[in-house]
This record gives C-alpha cells, structure tokens and sequence, in this order.
C-alpha cells in the first residue's frame, strides 16, 4: 500500500472517530435531556430506556449514513482516478501509448489525469512520428543501390542493408555485432577501415576484389561519425559497385583500339603500295597492276569496315527503327541465298533451304533481316570446307518461325561461343582477316535481331560444325 492510501484510509478512519464523538456528544444530550423530562413529568423508566434505544439506533442509522457518504465521497473523488491515473502511467511505462485515463476539470484528481492524457497523446504523436521516420529511413537504406556499412566506436558492425550482403555474399547473421576484422576476410575493406579508425578523416578509394570467383571494383566512401562534443562515435561506409562501368570502360578502350587497328592495316597498304608506285615502280605494268589491285581490295575492304560501323552505330543509337512489313519467310531466305550462291559453287559447297510451310509471314524490316541472314550464311560458306554442307531450315511455330543456318565446317571452342557477338571479336584472327571479315558482322547480327524483338543462339563442336538458331516473332509486340 503507498502513501497515499495510507493517508487516505486514516482521513476516513479519524473522520468515522470524529462523527462517532459528536453523534455521542448528541446522543448524550438527547439522553440527558430525556431523563431530565421523564423525571419532570413522571414517565416510566421502562418507556425512558425505549425511547433511548430509538434515539440511539436512529443516530447510529443517520451516522452510517454520513459515513457511507464519506466514503463514497472520497472514493469517487480521489481513489478511483488515482487508481484510474496509475493504471494509465504504468501501461504507458510498458510502452502503451493509446492509454487514458480519467479526467474533469473539478477535482485535482481530474487534473491529474487531464495532465497525464496531454503527456499520452504528445508521446504517442511523438512516437507515430518517430515509427513514421524509422520506417522511411529502414525502407532507404533497405533498397539503395549501394551497401551502407556503420561500425561502432568499438568495431562492432552495428547497422548495414542488403546490398551489404548481396556484395560480399555474407548472411544476416555473419555481420551484425561481429568485429569488422571478423566479418570481412578482404583484407582491402580491413586496412581501409583502421585507416579511417587511424586518421579520423573522411576519404574516397576504388578498390579491387576477389569475392568467391567473381572480381568486384568497388568505390568506397568513408567517413568517421562523431558526436556534438567531438565524441567518436564510430565509422560509416557506402560501398559503391562500379564492375560495370569499368567493363564499359574496358568495352570502349577495346573498340577504339580494334578500330584503330583494322583501320590501320588497310590504310597502311594503301599508302605503301601508293608510295610504291610513286617512286618508279609505274612503269612496270605488271608490277602496277598487282599494286592498283591490293589498293582496290584493301579499298574495298576499307568501305566495308567503315560502313559496318556506320551500321553498328546506327543500330546502336536509341533513335533507331524499323521499316516493318509482312515478310514471307521463304522468299527471304531464297534472296538471301541467292546472293551467295555462286560463292558457294566456287567453293563447291551444297547449299540448301528446307522451309515447312512456304506461306509463313513474320513482322520485319526485311532488308535487316536479310542483312543477318547473308551475313550469317557468309561465315558458313566462309568456314566451312570444300565438298562440305549448309543447310537453312526454317520451322514455323505458334507464335514464331525457327531459323536454323547449320554447317559442317571447323566449328568453334565451347569457350569462344559467348564471345562471338562482341565487337571485333575473332575465334580465327588470320583467317577472318584473310577472308575480309571486319569482326563487325555478328554484332550487328545480334542487335537487329534484339530490335525484332526476337533471339538468336549458337551451339558449336570444333570439327563437327556449327549451328545458329534464330527465332523471330510473327508479330512484334514491342519495338
């Protein structure tokens, strides 16, 4: 029992005493009163003792009246609020911040609980506000692109999001409370980390990882968090993954490097065969018609590579589109055989179309696609040998057509397959070079048929032969 129940109870224990005192004061003149007139006028002792029970009984019954009212009193006015005001400050201690209690504008009680409902309802605003803002702040964190690392003044990591685990393959628990040391076996991530615990300052770094078999270049900003008395209160990372724009990067190094190159070789040819020429060898006429005929091929060679650029360029470019119109699939195919069959004599190759539904139409710029197709059956013919066998078989689907180029040349490694539609990109460097390929062809093959909205694959055993599957929509869905 506390304080105040105790105080309670003796106020209304000395109030029971002191009604008790003056209804026996009372009672006791009453009594002495009644003597006094019964000895007066000769009453009866007997009828003196009734009526003295009657005075006593009604003045008790009126006492335990006043005194239930008392209590009732007191109870309504101070207890049950108090009780009422109590509950309410202890579910708010639990952390129930919905909890009322009762409340007027009369009693100090009723203050009381006015008060205590005004300090409920600002915590709980409090509260919804500070839920309100965690849950952004968790949702941000959650779903940045980057990892957020926090590690405590003492080295425990103590906050981190998802990225965090997505970027050096750990689980939940591998990380949170562990010691930074512990948590990352990068020894990079660990030195950077004492460098800032060492510094104290702020600082921004690439570095290079080996995470399991994949290699990661990650930026890293780090920076110390300190309190508002200059308190360390520990170290904060954003770890930023930039493997892909240094592959775009490399990309580009490449492509500027392997065009300048290809353009080279024929420029230098011509130049050389043309001071050649200068210096005297004009009037050879067998020597000057060898040289005007390296000079035209490496010409010619020289056009073609410029204009599968242009092409690469233009296929590339976001302002790209195409010219669509009903395409018959085997008229396509049958053009853009016929413009290679005479190669195919001359390397005495058979080359055949099978097509299972000769009325089958597709939705294509049908100069693109016969674009692929010539550029496809080329390198068939280019790599196959003497006597050897292409075929081009076209499967009409639900809801595409099936092209198959299949050929019996020397094939290509299981290793170089993934390679092949990279720019400039040769599995017989020599030999496409001695064929004319610029290393352009399968790019642009790719490209056109992604804009048709369709997929091209390959598969390959070296001797065996090699075999590209396309297929195409009927109808495009989307450009």
């Amino acid at each position: 029992m506390n304080k105040f129940h105790s105080r309670l109870l003796f106020a209304i224990v000395f109030l029971i005493i002191l009604v008790f005192i003056c209804m026996g004061f009372m009672l006791g003149q009453f009594i002495s009163s009644l003597i006094t007139n019964s000895a007066m006028h000769g009453t009866s002792v007997e009828k003196t003792v009734q009526q003295v029970w009657i005075a006593l009984t009604v003045c008790l019954g009126i006492a335990l009246v006043i005194i239930l009212s008392l209590i009732i009193r007191i109870t309504t006015t101070y207890t049950k609020p108090i009780d009422a005001a109590t509950k309410a400050v202890k579910e708010l201690a639990k952390g129930e911040y919905r909890a009322r209690t009762y409340e007027d504008d009369i009693s100090a009680a009723g203050l009381l609980g006015q008060s205590i409902n005004i300090v409920a309802r600002n915590i709980e605003e409090m509260t919804k506000s500070y839920e309100m803002q965690h849950d952004r702040l968790h949702t941000l964190i959650e779903n940045m692109g980057s990892g957020l690392l926090f590690i405590d003044s003492k080295g425990y990591i103590s906050i981190f999001n998802r990225s965090i685990n997505e970027l050096f393959k750990i689980e939940q628990d591998e990380l949170m409370g562990q010691l930074y040391y512990k948590a990352f076996t990068q020894k990079e991530i660990v030195k950077l980390i004492e460098e800032i615990f060492m510094t104290e300052r702020k600082l921004r770094r690439p570095i290079h990882l080996m995470i399991g078999n994949e290699q990661k270049d990650l930026e890293v900003y780090a920076t110390p968090i300190l309190g508002a008395n200059v308190e360390w209160r520990g170290v904060v990372l954003v770890f930023h993954d930039i493997s892909d724009l240094k592959r775009l990067e490399q990309i580009r190094k490449d492509f500027v490097a392997n065009v300048s190159h290809e353009l080279r070789t024929p420029i230098t040819s011509i130049k050389g065969f043309a001071e050649t020429l200068i210096d005297g060898a004009l009037n050879d006429r067998e020597a000057l018609q060898e040289f005007l005929s390296i000079i035209l091929n490496e010409s010619d060679r020289l056009q073609v590579l410029i204009q599968d650029l242009l092409d690469l360029s233009k296929i590339e470019n976001k302002g790209f589109s195409l010219n669509l119109s009903c395409v018959n699939v085997k008229e396509l195919l049958e053009n853009s055989i016929q413009m290679l069959r005479a190669k195919a004599v001359e390397r005495d190759i058979r080359l055949e179309l099978i097509v299972d539904d000769e009325t089958t139409e597709i939705e294509g710029d049908i100069d693109r696609l016969k674009q692929v197709f010539i550029n496809v059956i080329n390198n068939s013919l280019t790599y196959s040998p003497h006597e050897a066998k292409v075929s081009v078989k076209a499967i009409t689907q639900e809801e595409f057509v099936q092209i198959e180029i299949i050929d019996t040349g020397i094939g290509i490694e299981e290793n170089e397959l993934p390679r092949i539609f990279e720019r400039f990109y040769r599995v017989d460097r020599a030999r496409s070079r001695n064929s004319g390929g610029t290393g352009l062809g399968l790019a642009i093959v790719k490209h056109i048929i992604e804009a048709h909205d369709g997929v091209v694959q390959v598969s390959s055993k070296v001797g065996e032969g090699t075999t590209f599957t396309f297929r195409l929509k009927k109808k495009i869905s989307s450009i």
